[in-house]
């Protein structure tokens, strides 16, 4: 009896210490992200249609922001935004995809391909 008494504790210890390691991988990818993104904000170049998307993110919701960050500018996949979020895939594209749209009309635009290059700091 003993014996299975001192497996369940370790057992135990062991489920809280995975579950510390993986809260400290999400802390640090979340800082990681919030670094670079003020570090892209400092450094952006002062194009009109830049500051049009900045001022139209900052008016977003920052659920909505997240979403665009990890799709935009870590250009992850369905897949890796929900596991970053700890939604489901479908869940992630959803919110993808009303981000954008809420985005586009923000900058008075239906085009999204349009929304997705100026995020990206592209030219077409």
């Amino acid at each position: 009896m003993a014996a299975a008494g001192r497996r369940s504790r370790r057992g135990r210890r062991r489920v809280l210490a995975n579950h510390r390691r993986g809260e400290s991988r999400r802390s640090a990818l979340a800082s990681r992200l919030r670094g670079e993104l003020a570090v892209g904000q400092e450094a952006a170049p002062a194009d009109p249609r830049t500051e049009a998307v900045r001022t139209a993110l900052a008016a977003l919701d920052p659920a909505d922001r997240d979403v665009l960050a990890l799709a935009c500018w870590e250009e992850l996949t369905g897949p890796q935004i929900a596991a970053v979020l700890g939604c489901s895939s479908t869940a992630a594209r959803l919110r993808l995809y009303r981000a954008r749209k809420r985005l586009a009309r923000l900058l008075d635009t239906t085009d999204e391909v349009t929304v997705m290059t100026a995020l990206r700091g592209e030219t077409r």
